[in-house]
C-alpha cells in the first residue's frame, strides 16, 4: 500500500490563503457598505451645486450648462502577498510570516450635457398643467408653485420679466402676491384643494374652496383680484381657454421658472457698481429690492470667504455663493426645483451624447 504524504503548507501560503479568505468575505461587502452611501452623497451634492452655480449664472446673464451624471460604475481588485523571514543561527531559530493585502477600485464615471434642440424645448416649453396639480399633491405649497412657474394668474402679473434676465425696471407682483397669500391661508387651514377636470379635450385645473367659506371675507377679496364677477369656490384655470368662467394662467417654463429664482441671486455691491449684473430701478429712479419678490422664494448670498454654515455652496466670479442651512424657504424651493429638473431632464440622459471617465488612483 503507498501512502501519499501529506501537503506541506508553508506558513507564507497558509497567511496568503487565510488573507485572501479574509479578503473575500469582507472587501465586497464593506464597499458596498461604504461606497455606495459615499457615491450617493457626492451625487446629490454635487448636484446641488451645480443647479446653485446655474442660477448664480443666469443672474449674471452667463449661459447655463447642466451635465447629468449617468452612470457610475467601479471595478474592485485585491493584490495578496506573503514573505517568510528567519532566522537559524545558534540556539535561536524562528520563521516569521508577513503579508500584505492591496484593495484597488477604479471607478468609470459617465457623464451626459443637455443640450440641443430637446434640450432647448423640454427647457422653454411653459410647464404642463398637469406638472403643476402633480407638484401640488406631492406636498409642495400652492404659492410656492404659482410665484415660481405662474407669470400670471388672471389680471394679476407676477414679475413677467423676470422670467428672463434681470429688468432694468420694477416689476409688477403686489396683487399676484396678494392672491397667493390667500390661497396659502386657505391651503394650511385644509380648506384648498387643486383637481384637474376636461373640457373640449383640454385639461383644466381646478381650485376646490370648501364650499362652508362661500361667504368668508377671503374669498371675497380672491374673486375682486381676479376680477370676478361674484365670489366662488370653485376656480378653473386653463393656459389655453378662455372661457367667461375660466381664470386665464400664463405658465413658466423651467428655464423661466430659473430665471425667476435666480433674482434672489444677491451680487457684491462691485459687481452692481461695475455693471456686471444689471440694476433694477423703481419708479422713483431708487434701486428696487428684489428681496420683496423673492425673500420667501430663494435667497442666495455672496462672500469672498467660503461660509461655515451653508445649506449649499459654490465658487464662481471670485466669490462664494450659498444657501444659509438655517433658511428653510431657499431650501424648499431650491428642493423643489432640482426636483422639476429631475422630472423634466429624465429622458433627455440616455440621447445626449455622453463623456466617460475612467479614475485611477494613483
Amino acid at each position: 500500500m503507498i501512502r501519499t504524504p501529506p501537503v506541506q503548507r508553508t506558513p507564507a501560503a497558509a497567511l496568503a490563503a487565510l488573507l485572501a479568505l479574509a479578503a473575500c468575505q469582507t472587501v465586497g461587502p464593506q464597499s458596498m457598505k461604504y461606497g455606495r452611501g459615499q457615491y450617493n452623497q457626492v451625487v446629490q451634492r454635487t448636484d446641488a451645486e451645480q443647479l446653485l452655480l446655474n442660477l448664480v449664472r443666469l443672474r449674471y446673464r452667463d449661459p447655463p450648462l447642466f451635465l447629468e451624471v449617468t452612470s457610475i460604475s467601479s471595478s474592485l481588485s485585491l493584490e495578496l502577498g506573503a514573505s517568510v523571514t528567519g532566522t537559524t543561527g545558534g540556539d535561536t531559530r524562528g520563521v516569521t510570516p508577513g503579508g500584505s493585502v492591496v484593495y484597488t477600485e477604479r471607478p468609470t464615471i459617465t457623464y451626459a450635457p443637455l443640450h440641443g434642440a430637446r434640450f432647448g424645448q423640454q427647457f422653454l416649453t411653459p410647464i404642463d398643467p398637469q406638472m403643476l396639480l402633480l407638484l401640488f399633491h406631492s406636498g409642495w405649497a400652492i404659492d410656492r408653485i404659482f410665484k415660481v412657474f405662474l407669470q400670471r394668474l388672471g389680471p394679476l402679473p407676477n414679475a413677467p420679466r423676470a422670467s428672463g434676465p434681470t429688468p432694468a425696471q420694477a416689476p409688477l407682483y403686489r396683487d399676484f402676491f396678494a392672491a397667493c397669500s390667500i390661497l396659502r391661508d386657505l391651503w394650511h387651514a385644509g380648506k384648498l384643494d387643486l383637481g384637474s377636470t376636461q373640457r373640449g379635450g383640454v385639461t383644466l385645473l381646478v381650485l376646490h374652496i370648501d364650499p362652508t367659506l362661500a361667504d368668508d371675507p377671503q374669498v371675497a377679496m380672491l374673486a375682486h383680484l381676479l376680477a370676478l364677477e361674484r365670489p366662488t369656490t370653485t376656480l378653473l384655470l386653463s393656459p389655453t381657454l378662455h372661457d367667461r368662467d375660466i381664470v386665464p394662467i400664463v405658465p413658466r417654463s423651467l428655464l423661466a421658472g430659473m430665471f425667476y429664482a435666480s433674482q434672489g441671486v444677491d451680487p457684491p455691491a462691485e459687481d452692481l457698481r461695475k455693471g456686471k449684473v444689471t440694476l433694477t430701478l423703481d419708479d422713483d429712479g431708487a434701486p428696487f429690492d428684489w428681496s420683496l419678490i423673492t425673500g420667501e422664494v430663494l435667497r442666495i448670498h455672496s462672500s469672498r470667504r467660503h461660509p461655515a454654515s451653508a445649506y449649499v455652496s459654490v465658487s464662481y466670479r471670485g466669490h462664494w455663493w450659498y444657501i444659509r442651512d438655517s433658511d428653510l424657504d431657499s431650501k424648499s424651493t431650491f428642493s423643489f426645483l432640482s426636483q422639476v429638473l429631475e422630472m423634466l431632464s429624465s429622458d433627455l440622459k440616455g440621447a445626449a451624447p455622453v463623456l466617460t471617465l475612467p479614475i485611477s488612483a494613483g
